[in-house]
């Protein structure tokens, strides 16, 4: 993937346009998750209209709850959420899972309900 594709890219998986945004910064005054992220949605958002392909390495999109809070405050109708779920594809399909069954310590296996395991296993897994 070439720097100048990024965009495209995650325009033909989210149908989301990030030249769209223009950096006003209410995503980030949303996101219940900014403080566990590395970078704020704003800032990820600024990287994807740079090309930036350093965006995939970002925890900020594993982060993300897709709680669609920034999505309701957008001005300019981004769903930002269903961006950062681009970014997340993109992972997946390159190979990048951040969450592997058998890398779960046995011991949390029994504390963590079933729920919150499949939609973990849903959202950061191939």
């Amino acid at each position: 993937m070439v720097q100048q594709d990024i965009a495209s890219y995650i325009y033909q998986i989210s149908g989301q346009n990030p030249f769209l945004c223009m950096q006003c910064g209410t995503c980030t005054a949303s996101c219940t998750g900014r403080e566990a992220m590395d970078f704020p949605p704003r800032t990820v958002m600024r990287m994807l209209q740079m090309g930036n392909l350093a965006v995939l390495d970002l925890k900020s999109i594993w982060v993300c709850s897709t709680c669609l809070i920034c999505t309701a405050r957008c001005p300019r109708g981004i769903d930002i959420a269903r961006l950062m779920e681009a970014l997340r594809v993109i992972n997946l399909r390159r190979g990048r899972e951040v969450l592997v069954a058998e890398k779960i310590p046995p011991e949390l296996l029994l504390k963590v309900p079933q729920m919150a395991l499949t939609s973990g296993f849903r959202k950061l897994s191939a």
